[in-house]
């Protein structure tokens, strides 16, 4: 392994990973809340965020088992409690550990790190399971899928969900390709038919219970092996500057002896 950023090879549990995965999509979608525009110009983007965070806290509620208010979900750290939980830890150049924040006055755990290229990391959770979850996602995901874990200036809120949201017409929006967005999707099978229905036809072909795999960063390919010039083969000597071979006297047709048709006795 060359890249430096290469995460290290210490894998958390399926279970483990399905969490990490629903958690960064929130943290996700709570940065584009955060981000909207004020007052009419950024209501379409704020409608379309707390629809997603929404479903997705639906989605870790099935995970954990339990309902999860929205005071609770797992956001990114602010600045000044990353600040307060590092004074308690001692961090290396790739580094992730999980803190309790009664020393600080508040509840739950802070999820303190740093990822090279990316600078300081954190995250907040009410939940131990949760806050080792994506402390084995810190330790372990490439720093571009880190970002929405990026320590924020203020504290993140939490906006006020709906208390019902359409699953089904959330299900549209998720991509098949991002691993968080397979993980929401696993988390809500099961919770109505129309919102399987849905799961169903927008990952056709997605196996979604496929475990989690950390593909090494590409290296550079091997230069192709150089070919061996293989010295010639000098060539027959000339005898009186012919070519060895058949000799024939001079006038006679180069063309090949005949065959008699008749032999003659003796």
């Amino acid at each position: 392994m060359t890249a430096p950023d290469y995460p290290l090879m210490a894998l958390g549990s399926y279970e483990t990973y399905q969490l990490a995965h629903i958690a960064t999509y929130i943290a996700e979608r709570l940065g584009r809340h955060h981000r909207s525009g004020r007052g009419r110009d950024g209501r379409a983007a704020r409608a379309e965020a707390v629809r997603d965070i929404a479903g997705a806290a639906t989605a870790l509620g099935n995970a954990t088992g339990r309902s999860i208010p929205e005071r609770d979900l797992p956001r990114t750290l602010d600045t000044d409690t990353f600040t307060a939980a590092q004074q308690l830890l001692a961090t290396g150049p790739r580094s992730a550990d999980v803190v309790a924040l009664a020393g600080t006055g508040q509840t739950g755990f802070a999820v303190v790190g740093h990822v090279p290229g990316l600078g300081a990391v954190g995250a907040r959770a009410e939940s131990r399971d949760i806050a080792d979850a994506l402390h084995a996602h810190f330790l372990t995901r490439p720093s571009s899928e880190l970002a929405p874990w990026a320590v924020t200036r203020d504290p993140q809120r939490v906006p006020t969900l709906p208390q019902q949201v359409d699953l089904a017409a959330f299900v549209e929006h998720l991509d098949p390709i991002r691993d968080d967005d397979r993980a929401v999707a696993r988390n809500l099978r099961g919770h109505d038919r129309r919102t399987d229905a849905a799961i169903r036809g927008r990952f056709a072909g997605v196996d979604l219970d496929a475990p989690a795999v950390v593909t090494p960063p590409a290296t550079p390919s091997d230069p192709a092996p150089r070919r061996v010039a293989r010295p010639r083969r000098p060539a027959a000597p000339k005898v009186n500057g012919r070519a060895p071979g058949i000799h024939r006297p001079p006038g006679q047709s180069a063309a090949a002896p005949t065959v008699p048709t008749t032999i003659a006795g003796p």
